[in-house]
């Protein structure tokens, strides 16, 4: 899905919901029961955790990662593994029991065929048929299931599996109207023809939404015979329906498609009005094999997705791995401790040391907004040009201003970077830096004070091309020290709502860096520290995103 600020998830399957509108937000949205949930779910949902599921977007792009709900996330019928993300196409199915939702790019504006509005007249009429009461397939239509079963699963896609399907099931069932149906929205009774067959002089095919949500909750449903006569809804018998019958594809407990077959008067004495002896059975049995058949497809395309996302993964831990630096730089008298572990999905954050003279030193620290390939190019990019600029400058505002004049026309869409960049000047006893949106970096002066260097500056770096930058003079003290973090720091939350029942994720935060510094001795490894810190905060080493730390001392 391309550049998309906001989603919906649209109910298909499940107790009665609005649909839910999810906008992009840094750091993504968290749905969930608890109160401080982004997007709140009822609260005698039981199967719903806390905080269940987050949803990101990158540039546009939504992805879902599962955040260790006890009854899981699904996509496709797949359950997440937690802590890992999955790209969200159109119309994937999410569960989140007892819910099943259908991925939507326009919500309510949803287009698709409206089904007949008959649940008052309806209900009555409806059997639901298992397998246990149906009657036994005859040999003729076992052979037709076996003749079947091979094109079924030697499918490639939804259309040809519809196609196939239809197929054996108007044989099957001798019923002559049939549609496969992917469902849009259970509380307006949308739904998507996939496939269709309609007799001749049959007109168009009526779906009838009680029929629809009756076969929800994964069982076939019918109307005819003697339950047909009993009472009838004023639009099947202007259709002059004599049969209908609805069964769901399913993935896992989510109902992912229906086959929906009827028969009507004006077609001829053929149908009777009356199903095939023995095709409730049939139509159970075919329909539990495309289920299956559908379910391989979305595994495969799940499959497909990780594996991209996996290549975007190496990709950009290969591009970090060659661009750093070691972990310990000395130019004395400056020693640099610098450290950069990636996310979940690395590709943004980068530090650069550059030795300027015998008593100058540049350090910069940057953070690109997303991941993947895109982010990579960009980190690499902006890193090799800051570096050449750094040694023809001798201002660092124009270096600042030139490095955003260059990323803005070939940086990706929706990319952009935060910096921090300042040089250390230890004959002049003074640090000049530019904050071009970052805002993390902290001076810890001998006597213990810490105070923030983050003044003047300007815009983030691939924002606005003709952005000007101000760069900040500010005094330094002999043994003085200057930690500069990324936002993976500050902003690595808590294990979601962990703990009592009204506790909820919190960030790591500028002022617990702030409380771990002061916790530290003289000689301790400060950036270790750091991240040690943060580790103990989420509750794993597995962070969220990239998280650096440089600490330059003098």
């Amino acid at each position: 899905m391309a550049q998309k600020e906001s989603i919906w998830l649209v109910p298909i399957a499940g107790p009665a919901l609005a649909a839910l509108q999810l906008l992009s937000k840094p750091g993504g949205i968290v749905v969930g029961r608890h109160e401080r949930s982004d997007v709140r779910m009822p609260a005698d949902a039981e199967k719903v955790s806390r905080a269940h599921a987050r949803f990101l977007s990158d540039a546009g792009e939504w992805r879902v990662v599962d955040l260790n709900s006890r009854w899981g996330t699904f996509v496709n019928g797949v359950r997440l593994v937690p802590g890992r993300e999955m790209p969200l196409r159109e119309n994937d199915l999410i569960r989140l029991t007892p819910w099943t939702f259908t991925v939507s790019n326009s919500g309510e504006a949803r287009n698709g065929l409206q089904s007949s509005d008959d649940n008052a007249e309806m209900k009555t009429l409806i059997r639901a048929v298992r397998p246990e009461t149906a009657a036994p397939v005859s040999e003729e239509l076992l052979a037709l299931l076996l003749e079947t079963a091979a094109g079924i699963h030697a499918a490639t896609d939804e259309k040809a599996l519809a196609e196939l399907l239809l197929d054996a099931a108007m044989r099957g069932t001798r019923l002559p109207n049939a549609a496969l149906l992917r469902p849009l929205d259970s509380v307006r009774g949308r739904v998507e023809v996939i496939a269709s067959r309609v007799a001749p002089m049959g007109g168009g095919i009526l779906y009838s939404r009680s029929l629809l949500e009756a076969a929800s909750s994964g069982n076939l449903v019918e109307i005819g015979g003697s339950n047909l006569a009993q009472n009838t809804s004023e639009s099947i018998v202007q259709a002059k329906i004599t049969t209908a019958l609805c069964v769901p594809l399913m993935l896992g407990s989510s109902p992912a498609a229906y086959l929906y077959l009827d028969a009507r008067a004006v077609i001829g004495p053929r149908t009777g009005g009356a199903l095939h002896t023995g095709a409730s059975a049939f139509c159970l049995a075919l329909a539990r094999m495309a289920g299956l058949a559908l379910a391989n497809l979305k595994r495969i395309d799940i499959e497909r997705r990780q594996a991209m996302i996996e290549a975007e993964l190496n990709a950009g831990a290969e591009a970090q791995r060659w661009i750093m630096p070691r972990r310990l730089t000395e130019h004395p008298p400056f020693r640099v401790i610098g450290q950069s572990r990636p996310g979940a999905y690395v590709g943004g954050d980068f530090f650069d040391v550059l030795s300027l003279d015998d008593h100058r030193l540049a350090v910069a620290v940057g953070d690109v907004c997303g991941h993947g390939v895109a982010a990579s190019v960009l980190m690499t990019a902006a890193q090799g040009f800051l570096h050449a600029a750094l040694r023809r400058h001798e201002r660092l505002d124009q270096t600042v201003r030139e490095l955003n004049q260059f990323v803005v026309p070939r940086r990706p869409e929706h990319k952009f970077l935060t910096l921090w960049v300042g040089i250390f000047d230890l004959g002049a006893m003074t640090l000049t830096y530019v904050d071009a949106g970052h805002g993390y970096a902290l001076g810890l002066e001998p006597a213990g004070e810490q105070r923030m260097y983050n003044e003047g500056g300007g815009f983030a770096i691939g924002m606005v091309e003709d952005s000007d930058y101000e760069a900040t003079v500010v005094a330094i003290q002999p043994g003085g020290r200057c930690l500069i973090v990324s936002d993976g720091i500050i902003e690595q939350f808590s294990p979601p709502m962990a703990g009592a029942a009204d506790a909820s994720p919190e960030q790591f935060s500028l002022a617990r860096l702030r409380q771990t510094l002061e916790r530290l001795g003289p000689d301790q490894d400060v950036v270790e520290s750091v991240f040690q810190g943060v580790f103990a905060h989420a509750g794993t080493q597995a962070l969220s995103d990239d998280a650096t730390a440089v600490l330059v001392k003098w």
